[in-house]
């Protein structure tokens, strides 16, 4: 095929360019070109001229306090939505169930939304997908199912309904909004509630170094969800970029907490990371600091070093929230090892340490990561023996049976609940970590009927 060439002002130059036949001589897809023509007049038209302007709402990230809510709409987010009328974007919940439920109510209010999941057919995903990108619908309700290869750039918002699995999974998630360049926003409606829920998930896999992995996942995303501390810097963070310039842009940055001169304390922790050599976890370092009396600290003789006790004044969960900002602006880092994670601290710490630096820090506050992580840990601390190796038997006989490893039935933590708090009835065994619906139904009954009958002989002895 051969063409002639023209210049800017579209007049022949005389020169003429012979193409290939195989690639340019084949009759153009007028869909996709449709399509493709539809996408970007959408984004060129996108919003008003002030909109536009509003730059600094670019990847920002709202937390809307804390809202429990169940099957339904959260308090908070049909107004959001409503805020952006007519505009793209993506819900993520992480159930089916959710999906289809929030989809509904968003419907009844008038809202144009699909729901989309791995449960629906290859057919109405298809048409889903085509109804958002030819903008038939304005909102998608989805599982993480949803986006792989949808490149649609005028994505004006990106909501999570639900707290997700990972930092790596929200960041790929919001990626989504706001690829024309054009202001765009990542919202995530949070409750405490989705840690634990997702904590007891975690705890019905078996213990492995994967799991592990993913518990330091999940705790890194419960921790950006209750940060102090510029979004976008714990993002950066996270992903091993140490940097300490906010981005005036997210609610952190927009509506700031209270902060208070940090540099005392800051040395203070990273001075026991330090001097404790630099391999040891957050609750190892935080129990030095505050001159816990516990045999590991002994036997490493750290309760000789001059950090032991010196930040005795304050609680754990002080410390933890101190921690949490430091590691988040860049000056602490967590290495996920073979044997559990361990603190460094990075070059950004030396002017910290040295005094030269000033530091401000968000006034520390209890955090609900951090208390369900300790009651956890604690939970488990003193438990009925006896009916503990009753209990791991009685695992034994079932999983001989079924032909399956003992831990698929449960685990020893969930076992060793199980000999702590004794639950008899349907409700006080789904509070114990490691138990679900669906395990209950498949083996509760005669872990109930064992408690039951060591209970009773207790009280008769």
């Amino acid at each position: 095929m051969e063409v002639s060439v023209l210049n800017i002002n579209g007049q022949e130059t005389g020169r003429k360019v012979t193409l290939n036949e195989a690639i340019f001589g084949i009759e153009p897809n007028d869909h996709v070109l449709y399509l493709d023509v539809k996408q970007y007049l959408a984004a060129q038209r996108q919003g008003t001229a002030k909109t536009k302007e509003r730059s600094e709402l670019s990847g920002s990230t709202r937390k809307l306090g804390r809202q429990k809510g169940g099957g339904g709409a959260r308090r908070g987010d049909i107004k959001f939505i409503r805020q952006h009328e007519g505009k793209s974007g993506i819900i993520y919940c992480l159930s089916r169930k959710k999906v289809e439920e929030l989809s509904e109510v968003l419907k009844a209010n008038e809202i144009k939304a699909a729901p989309y999941h791995a449960g629906l057919d290859s057919a109405t995903r298809s048409q889903t997908q085509d109804d958002f990108l030819m903008e038939r619908i304005d909102v998608i309700v989805a599982t993480i199912a949803f986006g792989m290869g949808i490149d649609k750039p005028d994505v004006r918002f990106v909501a999570h309904f639900d707290l997700p699995r990972s930092i790596e999974s929200y960041y790929q998630e919001t990626g989504r909004a706001g690829r024309d360049d054009l202001p765009a926003e990542a919202v995530l409606f949070y409750d405490p509630a989705d840690y634990v829920w997702l904590n007891k998930m975690l705890m019905e896999k078996p213990e492995t170094a994967q799991r592990q992995i993913e518990q330091h996942k999940l705790q890194a995303i419960g921790e950006f969800a209750e940060s102090q501390t510029c979004r976008r810097l714990v993002l950066l963070n996270y992903f091993g970029e140490h940097r300490q310039i906010p981005c005036q842009n997210c609610d952190i940055c927009l509506d700031p907490p209270k902060k208070y001169d940090g540099l005392l304390d800051a040395q203070k922790i990273m001075s026991a990371i330090y001097r404790t050599g630099q391999c040891y976890g957050a609750h190892y370092v935080i129990a030095v600091l505050r001159g816990m009396n516990n045999q590991k600290i002994r036997d490493q003789h750290h309760d000789q070093l001059s950090v032991y006790g010196i930040g005795k004044e304050h609680s754990t969960e002080y410390w933890q929230s101190v921690l949490r900002q430091l590691i988040h602006l860049g000056l602490v880092r967590q290495i996920i090892g073979e044997y559990g994670n361990t603190l460094q601290l990075t070059e950004n710490a030396k002017p910290i340490l040295r005094g030269e630096t000033p530091l401000e820090l968000a006034t520390p506050r209890l955090s609900s990561i951090v208390t369900t992580a300790m009651t956890q840990k604690s939970a488990v601390s003193f438990y009925d023996k006896d009916l503990f190796a009753r209990l791991r038997f009685l695992r034994k006989q079932i999983a001989d049976k079924e032909n399956i490893p003992p831990y698929i039935v449960f685990n020893d933590a969930t076992l060793q609940e199980m000999a702590q708090y004794q639950p008899v009835s349907n409700i006080e065994m789904l509070q114990i970590n490691g138990v679900g619906s669906i395990k209950l139904e498949r083996f509760g009954q005669p872990f109930m009927a064992l408690i039951r009958e060591h209970k009773n002989a207790r009280k008769a002895e």
